[in-house]
């Protein structure tokens, strides 16, 4: 299995445990659902829900091979090992507002962004260059964010080549719809594979 392959297969098979998770996530502060929780907790009950597959063997916060930073994923399957970093892509609060901080943590090339992430893990010593992970959630209705999806996947693309050169591929969009949450009803977990100059 290539690392491609395995990207795509994580988009799919995180998306397919998405509503099983939200059917019983409580929050304390917020309203019941998944979308809700903050991008660590989504991480831990997604990753929990995937190694309970027993396809999976996933790793949180690997330290990089040339350095003390910490990649959010390693992932394996059928013996092959790929480091995904993973952002939280949602642009709406807990009551429908904007969320002024997601733009940022999406495409600010000058921070800790999901875009600044690829050129991490491209200069990085792991075997692969690996991939990019983005949890994203809108809304049904008439208040539907700007991006769709797939929008949103394409313009990761071309922001990582402008600002870094790097080559990334949106692997897949596995969608998921269906939860409780009233604002954070549906979304994707996308891929995206990077490539080595």
């Amino acid at each position: 299995m290539t690392s491609d392959h395995l990207l795509d297969r994580l988009a799919r098979d995180l998306a397919a445990v998405v509503p099983r998770i939200d059917a019983t996530a409580e929050h304390e502060r917020w309203q019941p659902g998944l979308g809700a929780f903050e991008a660590e907790r989504q991480l831990e009950l997604l990753v929990g829900a995937l190694r309970d597959t027993g396809d999976w063997t996933v790793e949180r916060e690997v330290t990089y091979p040339n350095g003390d930073r910490r990649c959010d994923l390693v992932v394996e399957a059928n013996g092959r090992r790929v480091p995904v970093e993973a952002k939280l892509l949602r642009f709406r609060r807990d009551n429908g507002d904007r969320e002024p901080n997601t733009f940022g943590t999406v495409f600010d090339p000058f921070s800790n962004s999901l875009v600044a992430d690829a050129t991490k893990l491209v200069e990085s010593d792991f075997e692969t260059p690996g991939g990019l992970l983005g949890l994203y959630y809108d809304r049904t209705g008439e208040d539907t964010p700007p991006m769709s999806p797939a929008t949103l996947a394409e313009k990761v693309c071309l922001d990582v080549e402008y600002w870094f050169g790097v080559d990334a591929r949106t692997r897949a969009i596995g969608r998921f719809s269906g939860l409780r949450h009233p604002v954070h009803q549906q979304g994707a977990v996308i891929t995206w594979g990077l490539e080595r100059g």
